[in-house]
């Protein structure tokens, strides 16, 4: 007795002859922008640990604590931060703290004098934006957060402009001070940042493997500061 094919809306189909569905499509491709944040990048929105960096004498701390950390140094003690920072030790301990508490730094190993703590960075890589829909007060302390940080910037450059007659003839051939103008569109603007971030990252990820390696006065490296502003004229 032969059978007849089921048909219509609940037909189910079974056989070998049964078509394979198609495979879901791949995700799409992350930004280009994304490649050079680095792995370890983290944004910051919450306006707490916003506030926990403006204020001048942390935000000294750290940049000082980058700069050694650039350097293959490691931390420092309070005494050490406080004496770049113009401070008492007791005094910079309590902003020392907040850094912690707001988990920008943290106790690295004693160096064996355990009356001391030694404190090192946490971040290697963030930013610091308020999100979309944020309230009005968070996005003024994104915009003091800023303010925060082109003060230090302003303050490197400055003591960089005192001292440059002082360095060998070599750093001042290579130390760069620009500015111009790009009429650009939007797609080309685009590419400007991805190649600038790509070269950056270049150099980022050398700096790194020093990091890593710990620092060595003879391997004739320098520590450079940097700084580019790159914004449309408003």
């Amino acid at each position: 007795m032969s059978e007849t094919p089921a048909s219509g809306p609940d037909a189910v189909l079974s056989g070998p002859d049964v078509p394979t569905p198609p495979a879901p499509p791949a995700p799409p491709e992350p930004p280009a922008l994304s490649r050079f944040r680095g792995k370890d990048h983290e944004k910051i929105t919450d306006p707490e640990r916003m506030k926990a960096l403006a204020h001048p004498a942390r935000m000294a701390v750290f940049d000082f604590l980058a700069a050694r950390s650039a350097q293959g140094l490691g931390g420092a003690t309070a005494t050490e931060i406080a004496e770049v920072a113009g401070m008492t030790p007791s005094a910079m301990s309590y902003h020392l703290r907040t850094l912690a508490k707001a988990g920008f730094i943290e106790e690295a190993p004693s160096r064996g004098d355990a009356r001391e703590r030694v404190w090192r960075l946490i971040l290697g890589s963030f930013s610091i934006s308020a999100e979309k829909d944020a309230p009005e007060s968070h996005k003024v302390i994104e915009r003091t957060m800023g303010d925060a940080f082109r003060e230090q910037q302003d303050r490197n450059f400055s003591r960089w402009l005192d001292r440059r007659s002082e360095v060998d003839q070599g750093l001042r051939e290579v130390a760069l001070m620009q500015q111009g103008h790009l009429r650009l569109t939007l797609e080309e603007a685009a590419e400007f940042v991805r190649r600038f971030q790509e070269l950056e990252q270049e150099y980022a990820e050398l700096t790194d493997q020093r990091k890593r390696e710990g620092s060595d006065p003879e391997d004739g490296t320098v520590l450079f500061n940097s700084l580019f502003r790159f914004y449309p004229r408003v």
